[in-house]
């Protein structure tokens, strides 16, 4: 402030310097407020509070900027090599790098658009890493790097659909592997984060909305927060849809890990799902799950049922969103965008019903060609589009149909689901004077539901 207390007497004595001045002082504000408050500068400080400070090209302030508690945080990236140069960009470009605090953690170190990924199993038992079966492909990683798979190899592992025990590819049968070792990383490298938050690269998370959620919770508890899912009568916290863990819950979960940590390799083995082995390493630590589905979303809202429920019996479509999953790259952009030019202090956070109506729904046309809306009350065989149109409105719930190969589909929900799969071919259309009546009548059914918060 020293240089502008030289100023200012000069405007006095010769107001003819008033241009000078002012430009000068603009200069020198800009300067001060880049380097107290930008993430992107190593002198900012510790305790900086983030104001707007620039507009990108499509007028977003810059998404730093209006994120409060981003130095409570660590988020933890769980990813493989197989994906990275696929679905790793849209998170660096978006607001992963406002955060202070965070780490990568794939199958193979490695250096990627100036980000270090660090490898997630390397402190795993050395018997189990240079033996065991399920990490052939690491050993092919650490000695051929990417060439140990093709690009088309990687390619069909990273869109490789789910199944009820997840995805039959190498990659994904290491990832189980990952979750525990990740933990102990992450609190190694930052012991003194309120909120451990994992999320895979296929996550989305709207954070204005996620640090609102957790401000509203004691982080001085032992919580272990996430989608519940289900293995028999096993409940877990899903991990595509982000898991979150408090300080002391975590501390919790490393020192269980330590102590028993060949039981729960040996229980790694038996199990399909990482996710579900942080659980029993949880329950073992005395941590119960907090469910609290469907604040945190499993699945993309393109395929969501927006008429299921939450367990207090109101449609998930009342209630404020903070993470879906099985995002591509597009939809994280373009989510993105609409995260970034939602006026929450006008309109209040986003709920899944806000998503739909301006996500989903433009892009529900009468007709949709290449396209399947995952519509699967088969009504009909050997039909056109045009008569399974027909059948759907001849049916007073129906909301939309698809046409496979001569099958006529309906359904009663609406969805808009994907573009068709390679040898698909699928026709797809809706029916929109009725979804229109149905977005009206399911806002009337919300009687201010927001969060599902933890207990």
């Amino acid at each position: 402030m020293g240089l502008i207390a030289f100023l200012t007497p000069v405007w006095l004595r010769d107001r003819r310097q008033y241009g000078l001045y002012a430009t000068a002082m603009i200069i020198i504000l800009g300067i001060q407020n880049v380097l107290r408050i930008s993430p992107y500068v190593t002198l900012a400080t510790d305790n900086y509070t983030p104001i707007p400070h620039f507009v990108d090209e499509k007028g977003h302030l810059d998404p730093c900027a209006t994120l409060r508690g981003l130095e409570d945080i660590f988020v933890i990236v769980r990813t493989g090599s197989n994906e990275v140069q696929q679905k790793l960009p849209p998170l660096l470009n978006t607001t992963l790098p406002c955060f202070r605090h965070y780490g990568i953690w794939s199958d193979m170190e490695e250096e990627f658009e100036g980000q270090h990924i660090a490898n997630s199993l390397d402190e795993i038992d050395p018997q189990l890493l240079e033996h065991h079966p399920e990490f052939e492909y690491y050993r092919h990683l650490q000695e051929h790097g990417r060439d140990a798979a093709s690009s088309a190899e990687s390619a069909s592992w990273a869109d490789a659909p789910n199944t009820d025990v997840g995805r039959d590819t190498p990659a994904w049968k290491l990832d189980k592997w990952k979750f525990l070792p990740i933990a102990k990383k992450a609190y190694a490298q930052h012991p003194t984060s309120k909120w451990y938050i994992f999320i895979e690269c296929d996550t989305y998370v709207l954070w204005a909305s996620l640090l609102a959620y957790l401000a509203k919770i004691d982080s001085s508890r032992p919580y272990y927060i996430g989608r519940q899912m289900n293995i028999a009568k096993d409940v877990f916290a899903y991990g595509g849809a982000g898991i979150i863990i408090s300080n002391p819950a975590m501390e919790k979960l490393v020192k269980q890990h330590a102590a028993r940590t060949e039981d729960y390799n040996k229980l790694t083995i038996s199990q399909w799902a990482g996710d579900y082995v942080l659980s029993r390493v949880m329950l073992d630590a005395g941590i119960e799950l907090s469910q609290v589905w469907p604040t945190l979303e499993g699945e993309a809202p393109a395929a969501l049922d927006m008429k299921s429920r939450s367990t207090k019996g109101y449609p998930i479509w009342c209630y404020y969103v903070a993470s879906y999953h099985h995002m591509t790259p597009d939809d994280i952009y373009a989510y993105y965008d609409f995260d970034q030019s939602w006026d929450i202090s006008k309109r209040g956070f986003p709920r899944h019903g806000d998503l739909f109506r301006h996500m989903l729904y433009p892009e529900m046309r009468e007709s949709k060609y290449g396209w399947d809306n995952l519509s699967s009350d088969v009504k009909g065989e050997n039909a056109t589009l045009e008569e399974c149109r027909e059948i759907c409105w001849n049916q007073p719930g129906c909301l939309q149909f698809s046409l496979t190969a001569g099958t006529c589909k309906i359904s009663s929900s609406a969805k808009l689901g994907r573009q068709q799969r390679p040898g698909e071919r699928v026709d797809s259309g809706w029916i929109n004077k009725r979804i229109k009546r149905y977005m009206t009548n399911t806002d009337a059914l919300c009687k201010k539901q927001d969060w599902i918060l933890p207990p």
